[in-house]
């Protein structure tokens, strides 16, 4: 499990940083640095959680400097596999704006993890026919989805924070 949780930070956030990246450099803001987070918490399982603790403090800042309507680009990392369900309630409950959803699949004859990104559709939280192409076409089951990538207010990730669910919240544009 705690390789499975070191693998999936490092993935979310050098893949997801990318984005990022290239939409706070367009805005000439301070970007996501995938890098350093990688190095950060590639040590094992307290350096994840002295990430994780970092996050919070900025988190602490934020709700008190920062308007709570201000939007933030974020990558929201699940402790466990959630449902198409649990993520339905989950993004409206905290007004989640999603842009991609990763999600994990296993192929059976091989047992071969996969991760994917889906992005929303027709008014849909993902092209479900899309999907089940995909994993038919590799043999894989569906796990569950992993992580979100989009847009939210200050105020709502500050009640996020609460949630069981969420093992992470990575500010991708922030100055501090």
């Amino acid at each position: 499990m705690k390789k499975i949780i070191i693998v999936l930070i490092i993935l979310g956030s050098l893949t997801l940083g990318t984005f990022g990246f290239l939409k706070a450099s367009s805005q000439d803001k301070p970007f996501f640095n995938m890098f350093s987070i990688a190095r950060e918490v590639s040590q094992g399982k307290d350096s994840i959680l002295n990430y994780k603790n970092k996050v919070e403090k900025v988190l602490d800042k934020i709700k008190l400097e920062i308007p709570l309507e201000e939007k933030y680009f974020v990558t929201i990392t699940f402790s466990k596999f959630v449902t198409e369900e649990e993520l339905e309630k989950l993004v409206k409950e905290y007004n989640i704006a999603i842009l991609t959803l990763e999600g994990r699949s296993i192929e059976r004859g091989t047992n071969l993890k996969g991760t994917f990104f889906v992005t929303p559709e027709n008014g849909m939280l993902y092209d479900e026919k899309l999907l089940l192409d995909m994993l038919q076409r590799n043999d894989a089951e569906f796990k569950g989805f992993i992580a979100i990538v989009g847009n939210i207010q200050n105020k709502d990730i500050q009640k996020l924070r609460n949630d069981k669910i969420v093992f992470l919240r990575q500010l991708i544009e922030t100055q501090y």
